[in-house]
């Protein structure tokens, strides 16, 4: 499936031109680990530079005054006790509201439909998979750097062509919460902690819904959740 460019901006004269200067990136995240991923994969690249990187939306606030800066990567939580004001949606509306020059890449952890749609309605400008292959992160931040609108492919299957397999419904709820959480990344440890009940209790469930996906691991059931729409 072929990533979907929505919208691009003319580049002008057809004449070639000297190399540009590289894409200025900034990252906000509030995970280290995906943080730390998100600055090596950008160093890697000549064609961007990073401006800087902050752990929260009000650390943030402050790259916001790089002159240069063209293009923010945004992986913050999209939960909160006032549906509309999550933190990753606030710093996107402020974000757009101070710099509407600057393209907003919204790193999403799962493919919530409802979030999905809230990330573009808010000034995003692109949204990817947290865990989309390195080649792919880079085209869409230049794109965006361009002016375009990106969506990874599995974010613009669920936006434009909303599937939901067979599996899905035969997982119980609790199940497809469990599902949700795989495909977040968290671990047994973590998911038995946020439903407060014991690992050997999830390592129970995955099982089960392993069976009833036809898969044999997690990351098969995470890519098969991605590619079918289950968690719509």
């Amino acid at each position: 499936m072929q990533e979907t460019l929505i919208y691009a901006k003319p580049s002008g004269s057809g004449q070639v031109q000297d190399r540009r200067p590289p894409v200025r990136v900034a990252v906000v995240a509030d995970r280290e680990t995906t943080r730390s991923a998100l600055l090596e994969v950008l160093r890697s690249d000549p064609d961007c530079s990073v401006v800087g990187y902050a752990e929260d939306a009000l650390s943030g606030r402050r790259l916001l005054d790089e002159p240069d800066l063209r293009v923010i990567l945004v992986n913050l939580p999209l939960s909160s006790e006032e549906p509309g004001n999550e933190p990753g949606l606030a710093f996107i509306r402020l974000s757009k509201s101070l710099r509407p020059d600057i393209g907003i890449l919204s790193l999403k952890r799962d493919v919530d439909e409802p979030r999905l749609r809230a990330a573009l309605d808010a000034g995003a400008d692109a949204c990817c998979m947290a865990t989309t292959p390195q080649n792919r992160l880079l085209s869409a931040i230049k794109a965006v750097a361009a002016g375009a609108t990106w969506l990874d492919p599995e974010i613009s299957q669920i936006l434009l062509h909303p599937v939901r397999t067979a599996a899905a419904g035969s997982l119980s709820p609790r199940e497809l919460e469990i599902l949700r959480l795989v495909v977040d990344g968290y671990t047994n440890e973590e998911i038995a902690d946020r439903l407060v009940c014991a690992p050997a209790t999830v390592k129970t469930h995955l099982l089960h819904l392993f069976r009833k996906m036809g898969v044999h691991d997690r990351v098969s059931a995470a890519v098969a959740a991605l590619r079918g729409g289950l968690l719509l």
